[in-house]
C-alpha cells in the first residue's frame, strides 16, 4: 500500500530535521514510483484492452458475413438477370411458334421446341439455385442482427470501461501531485549539497539511496560493517549524513 509513505501533514512554523527532509524526500520519491507503477498496470486498464480486441472480433466478423451477403446478393442479382432474359426468349420462341405464323415445317418446329424445353430446363437451374441463395441468406442476416446487438452492448461496455479508466486514472494522478508537493516541500528544507548527494545515490540505489545506522551497521549494505567503519560512523554526532565506505549509500548517524 502507499498510505504508509503519507506524510503527516505539517504544523504552520514547523521546519524538518535534515534527516526527517531527507527520508520524507526518498519516501516521496518511492511513493512516486509507486503510483506511476499502478498508474500504468491499472486493471481498468487491461480491462480496456480486452473489450476493445473483443469489439474488434465482432467487428472483423461483421465484415467477413458483410462480404459473404454482398457475394451471394450479387449472384442472385446475376442469376436473376439470366432467368429474365431466358423468360423473354421464351416469349419470343413462343410467339414465333405458336403465333406468328413464321414457322412452316415440322423440322424448325421441332428445332424450337427442343430449345424451349432447353430453356426451361435452364430456368428451372437458375429458379433452385436463387432459391438456395436466398435460403442461405436468411441465416446469414440473423447472425449480422446478432452481431449488431453485440456490437452494440461492446460500444457501451467500452463506453464504461473508458469512463471507469478516466476515474482511476484521475484519482491516480491526483495522488502523485499530491506527493510531488510534498516532495518539494521536503526538498525545499535541505542543502544543495545534500540533495545532490541524495541525487547521485538515487540514481545507483532507487528507493535506498538513504539508510540508517543501526548501532553498528549500516541498513544498506547485504553485509556487516567493518568494526573501524562501524565505530567511525558511530562517533559522529546524531543527525550527520555520512556516507559508507562499504556500498557507498549515504547513512544516517
Amino acid at each position: 500500500s502507499t498510505e504508509g509513505h503519507r506524510q503527516p501533514p505539517r504544523l504552520p512554523g514547523h521546519s524538518m530535521t535534515s534527516e526527517d527532509a531527507l527520508f520524507a524526500t526518498q519516501g516521496e520519491d518511492v511513493l512516486s514510483g509507486q503510483l506511476q507503477h499502478r498508474f500504468e498496470q491499472l486493471p481498468e486498464r487491461a480491462y480496456l484492452a480486452d473489450v476493445r480486441a473483443a469489439r474488434s472480433t465482432t467487428a472483423a466478423e461483421v465484415r467477413e458475413l458483410d462480404l459473404q451477403r454482398l457475394e451471394m446478393t450479387q449472384r442472385q442479382t446475376r442469376l436473376e438477370g439470366e432467368v429474365t432474359s431466358i423468360e423473354g426468349r421464351l416469349d419470343e420462341l413462343d410467339d414465333k411458334l405458336y403465333k406468328s405464323g413464321a414457322i412452316t415445317t415440322a423440322r424448325e418446329a421441332s428445332a424450337l421446341q427442343e430449345e424451349i424445353a432447353h430453356l426451361r430446363r435452364r430456368k428451372d437451374i437458375l429458379e433452385s439455385e436463387i432459391l438456395e441463395l436466398m435460403e442461405n441468406l436468411d441465416p446469414t442476416d440473423k447472425q449480422l442482427t446478432e452481431l449488431t446487438t453485440l456490437a452494440n452492448q461492446q460500444d457501451t461496455g467500452i463506453a464504461e470501461a473508458e469512463l471507469a479508466l478516466n476515474q482511476s486514472e484521475e484519482s491516480v494522478t491526483d495522488d502523485l501531485a499530491q506527493s510531488a508537493a510534498r516532495r518539494q516541500e521536503a526538498a525545499s528544507e535541505l542543502s544543495l549539497e545534500a540533495l545532490t548527494r541524495y541525487e547521485k545515490g538515487r540514481a545507483v540505489f532507487g528507493s535506498s539511496a538513504v539508510v540508517r545506522f543501526a548501532g553498528s551497521d549500516c541498513k544498506g549494505c547485504p553485509l556487516s560493517m567493518p568494526a573501524v567503519e562501524a565505530d567511525r560512523v558511530r562517533g559522529l554526532p546524531a543527525g550527520t549524513l555520512a556516507n559508507c565506505l562499504e556500498c557507498g549509500r549515504i547513512v544516517v548517524r
